[in-house]
Parts: C-alpha cells; sequence; structure tokens
C-alpha cells in the first residue's frame, strides 16, 4: 500500500468494544498510552518537522484546536471556512484540507522534503476508514474494558492485517485500567 512512497500508519487506543472516544474526548486518561503516542508521531530529524499527522476536525478539536507540538497537522473539514474561523490561515504547523486524498498527498510532499518515512492517522472514526485502505501498519493500545455509551469506534481491521509485535500486559494506577500496545502490520507491506 502506502502513499507516495511513504508509510502510512494509524495509531489508537481501542475497548474491547472497539470504542475510540466519548463526547468527543478519549474514554480513559492512561498517562503510558499518551507517551506511546508522542513517542510514535514524533522523530527527531534534526529539522523543525518531527512529524506529520493526519486528523478530522473533530479530533483536532478534541485537542483543544491546537497543533501538537513538532509535527504538522493535517486537518480535514468540509467547512470552507474553517480554517480562518479557527485561526489556521498562515500556519506552518496546520493545514486544513476538505478531503482525505488532499491530506495524503500533500503530507507525503512534506515527508519526502522533511525525511520522514510515515504519515500517521491519528482519528477519528471516519478518517481512520477511510484511510485503512492506504494503510501499512496500525499501531492500537488495547485498553481492557468494554465502553457501554462511547459514541465514536475504531473499524474492524481488514484480515490482511497481522500482529508483529506486542508489549505484555501493562497496568494504569490512576485509571485502574490494563492494557497493552499491539502493532498490525499489512502482510506483503514492506
Amino acid at each position: 500500500m502506502s502513499y507516495a512512497n511513504t508509510q502510512v500508519a494509524q495509531i489508537a487506543a481501542i475497548s474491547s468494544n472497539r470504542c475510540i472516544g466519548k463526547d468527543n474526548e478519549l474514554p480513559w486518561h492512561i498517562s503510558a498510552d499518551l507517551q506511546h503516542f508522542k513517542q510514535m508521531t514524533t522523530k527527531a530529524t534534526g529539522g523543525a518537522v518531527q512529524g506529520i499527522v493526519i486528523m478530522g476536525r473533530k479530533t483536532f478539536e478534541s485537542m483543544g484546536s491546537k497543533p501538537l507540538p513538532k509535527r504538522v497537522s493535517f486537518i480535514i473539514s468540509s467547512q470552507m471556512d474553517y480554517a480562518e474561523k479557527s485561526g489556521l490561515v498562515g500556519k506552518d504547523n496546520a493545514h486544513v484540507v476538505h478531503n482525505l486524498d488532499d491530506a495524503l498527498t500533500q503530507a507525503a510532499s512534506l515527508a519526502h522534503g522533511a525525511h520522514l518515512d510515515t504519515i500517521w492517522v491519528i482519528g477519528g472514526e471516519r478518517v481512520f476508514s477511510e484511510a485503512m485502505m492506504y494503510t501499512d501498519r496500525v499501531e492500537l493500545t488495547h485498553v481492557d474494558t468494554d465502553i457501554k455509551d462511547g459514541d465514536a469506534f475504531y473499524p474492524e481491521l481488514p484480515k490482511e492485517f497481522v500482529v508483529v509485535a506486542e508489549s505484555e500486559q501493562k497496568h494504569d494506577e490512576k485509571s485502574g485500567l490494563d492494557f497493552r500496545f499491539v502493532t498490525y502490520k499489512r502482510e506483503n507491506a514492506e
């Protein structure tokens, strides 16, 4: 798969019933998972850009409508005036696009120039689903809980994705939740 010779990876934390969000927020707070997310989506390159992330508008707003530090954010919104309304016009670290293809095209171009080999898709539900056909690798944090009243869910992984790495079970003291990090790769993907 990949996109313009750049690996496309997805990263998410999901519950046992695949929930990724509730009321436009994560349904839990696990510090180790947030650290894992930061470590995975940034790569010291010596340059100003250390990561590229693609997300939907709601995901961007769930993060306080601020681009992530050291990363360039591509925000997909159908609202034509979203960049103006959000104060993002002229920003180097955040670009509003109106569809996934534009996000991937611009992100891949930026990745080549910044010597980054991966574009990260970070949510939400619709963006994960649309990007699956381009995705080479998926990094999931499996959180051992069921979220009964969640309203955003991670899609079922296509059968060509196989587990290539898995951490031991971990425990978060504050939330009381168990979790593990699992890496899936599309078979026949480099």
